[in-house]
């Protein structure tokens, strides 16, 4: 005999489970407490189970540009098909957003990089077999509008999936966005470039790049691998990558195989030190999050490199403000005593007192002296101090161990006022201001943040760090400062 109060609880237990995300408020529409799943490419991306399947063929009429789609929303996109020619451009403006969250080569956002012909791409959200086919999801409270822009004039036959909601459900704030970037070349080796630059409150969804190899005197991989510098305005962490090949989760180079979270679509091998390729790796599984804002870098070579960085963002989330110095100096490389007690209790450079700036480095005989902007709070000594081979050769380019570099900047303020400076720095650090020592931060596990009171003048008031770097942490060498006055 069926026990009645265990079907009850049993039943009562299916409901809330699969009720997914509810309104926060109890006088929330009917419509925002139904069922949600978790879409099976962007799993951070909830979306209701009550729509309907609609399609819209966007077959182009008329001249350039043409809209293959003009959707009312609530509703969501849930898969893009295109039969695609040259010069063709993507736009995706979702919610009459001022600027269209998407707007690009239609290529590059389906993982074919430096215009080439369309080859076979796999994975969960892209797929090209041929014919373009997109599985990110799209969601659009109130609109979404798709635009094909050709230069000769030829448009590309589309199809577009797409799930209408009901008029009162309530979507999730995440709208996706896609920021492209293409240098030909990048700066050269010891160099890096920035794939992405987003302010708000959101995660990255994955990254397809694509090399053209122009260095031939090391492997197109070895750049120093990837950094991606996370809320610097409001908690500063930082993922520290390896080199290419791991970074999109292979090792030693790339092989043509691809996977549903990352691949390598196309590679040609001409050798151990001339090689193309394009490659990518989604995070469904393992989303990067951000908060305020995230700054994307990938250390280059003076190869071609083209990159599609794939996030989705809260609608009208931005950075706060923030006091943070916008230019610092920095000089070294120093030699200095790895003794903690006697690297605190050296003031500065031996022979060479506070308040005065050193004019070269102690070994080296190069010029040392850089002008850094702050990015968010951020400045990167990393690609500075790569190991310096002159032809560009050496295997992977790592920040050197064992020497210091000092790193000043001006903190200006209207008032004599108490502040707290919020410092992040990897690994040790002395820091003085205005000439008196104000903190010895030892800090072993990577970057860390310490919150330091200081009295500011009227005026201009100068702060100086010493720094170095260790390799006594998983943080594959990372050496950065986040700088903040708070």
């Amino acid at each position: 005999m069926r026990n009645p109060i265990f079907s009850l609880t049993l039943c009562t237990c299916l409901i809330w489970c699969s009720s997914g995300a509810r309104a926060q408020d109890s006088n929330a529409p009917a419509a925002a407490l139904r069922q949600t799943f978790q879409d099976p490419a962007v799993p951070m991306i909830a979306l209701p189970t009550r729509f309907k399947s609609r399609r819209e063929h966007g077959v182009a009429k008329g001249g350039p540009p043409f809209v293959v789609a003009d959707l009312k929303g609530p509703g969501c996109v849930r898969h893009l098909w295109f039969l695609v020619g040259k010069d063709v451009r993507l736009e995706i403006n979702v919610d009459g957003a001022k600027k269209s969250q998407v707007d690009l080569p239609l290529k590059a956002f389906f993982g074919i990089m430096h215009d080439r012909d369309e080859h076979f791409v796999e994975s969960a959200p892209l797929t090209v077999l041929p014919g373009f086919n997109s599985f990110l999801p799209i969601p659009f409270q109130k609109s979404c509008r798709i635009t094909i822009h050709s230069d000769s004039g030829m448009a590309s036959d589309s199809m577009i999936d797409w799930h209408q909601y009901d008029k009162d459900t309530v979507l999730t704030p995440y709208r996706l966005h896609a920021a492209h970037t293409k240098y030909t070349p990048a700066p050269p080796r010891g160099g890096y470039v920035k794939l992405a630059d987003i302010e708000g409150d959101g995660f990255i969804a994955g990254v397809a790049m694509g090399y053209i190899q122009r260095n031939k005197k090391d492997m197109v991989f070895h750049t120093g691998g990837m950094t991606i510098l996370l809320d610097g305005e409001t908690d500063p962490h930082v993922i520290r990558g390896h080199n290419v090949e791991d970074d999109f989760g292979f090792t030693w180079g790339f092989r043509n195989q691809q996977t549903r979270w990352l691949g390598c679509p196309w590679h040609e091998n001409r050798g151990r030190n001339d090689q193309d390729g394009t490659f990518f790796r989604f995070f469904g599984p393992d989303p990067i999050a951000f908060r305020s804002s995230v700054s994307f870098r990938s250390g280059s070579r003076g190869d071609d490199m083209e990159s599609v960085v794939f996030c989705y963002k809260k609608a009208g989330t931005t950075a706060p403000k923030l006091q943070t110095p916008s230019e610092w100096e920095v000089t070294g490389l120093y030699l200095y005593d790895s003794n903690w007690d006697r690297y605190k209790e050296a003031e500065y450079v031996k022979g060479v007192p506070v308040g005065e700036w050193p004019g070269r480095d102690q070994g080296f005989g190069e010029p040392n002296q850089w002008t850094l902007k702050s990015d968010r709070g951020w400045i990167d000594l990393q690609n500075l101090f790569f190991d310096r081979t002159k032809d560009g050769s050496g295997g992977t380019p790592f920040v050197q161990l064992g020497r210091v570099a000092y790193a000043r900047t001006n903190i200006e303020s209207e008032s004599e006022r108490d502040a707290t400076l919020r410092l992040a720095v990897d690994d040790w650090a002395v820091v003085w201001l205005n000439g008196e020592k104000v903190a010895a931060l030892r800090h072993d596990k990577g970057l860390e943040t310490a919150s330091i009171p200081v009295k500011l003048k009227k005026g201009s008031n100068e702060l100086l760090v010493k720094t170095n770097n260790t390799d006594t942490y998983s943080n594959r060498r990372l050496w950065v400062i986040n700088c903040v006055v708070e």
